[in-house]
């Protein structure tokens, strides 16, 4: 960890992303943690350092049916009141953790059968469902003064209209690009 924030700090970079997954031991969901999780005081120990070396820390939980498997039990109760409850804790928590950060990447990529197809087990949220979901998950970042950020490629599978009319304007949207060119 250390080798690698100091070898980012001398290259001048000043913003750290934290995928967070099961590397916490969530105060509310201490279940979801596997060994070697980090305790909050460890986390907050080291966010207080990336910060005084100049970076902006940056928590991201990835939320995608493709990339849930750090949510346990829960990422099997996907868009159930159990499963919304569990995600306001951790989005409160995480918030909390990193003291208000300006964003909060919420995954959300590659929910689709061709990402999906070697799973044992599979589950995709399609149509309404979708993006009630990635709605609800932007308001609670959204409710917590973050500004919520996502992968964006569910605009590469949906109608341009059907993206425009559901994506809420205040969503940082990151695209890529697979290909070798």
């Amino acid at each position: 960890w250390n080798a690698w924030t100091d070898a980012m700090a001398r290259e001048k970079l000043n913003l750290a992303v934290i995928d967070l997954g099961e590397a916490l031991v969530y105060p509310s969901h201490p279940e979801l943690a596997v060994k070697g999780s980090w305790s909050a005081d460890k986390l907050r120990g080291k966010i207080r350092r990336l910060r005084s070396m100049g970076f902006e820390v940056i928590p991201k939980l990835n939320f995608s049916s493709c990339h849930d498997a750090w949510l346990g039990r829960y990422s099997r109760m996907l868009s159930t009141p159990e499963y919304y409850s569990c995600c306001r804790d951790l989005i409160d928590e995480t918030v909390e953790l990193f003291d208000g950060p300006r964003l909060f990447h919420i995954g959300m990529d590659e929910e689709d059968f061709g990402n999906q197809r070697n799973y044992e087990y599979i589950v995709i949220r399609r149509s309404r469902l979708w993006w009630h979901d990635l709605n609800f998950l932007a308001e609670c970042v959204k409710f917590n003064d973050s500004r919520p950020w996502v992968w964006s490629d569910k605009i590469w599978h949906t109608d341009l209209n059907e993206f425009k009319t559901n994506m809420p304007k205040y969503v940082l949207q990151s695209n890529w690009y697979y290909g070798a060119d």
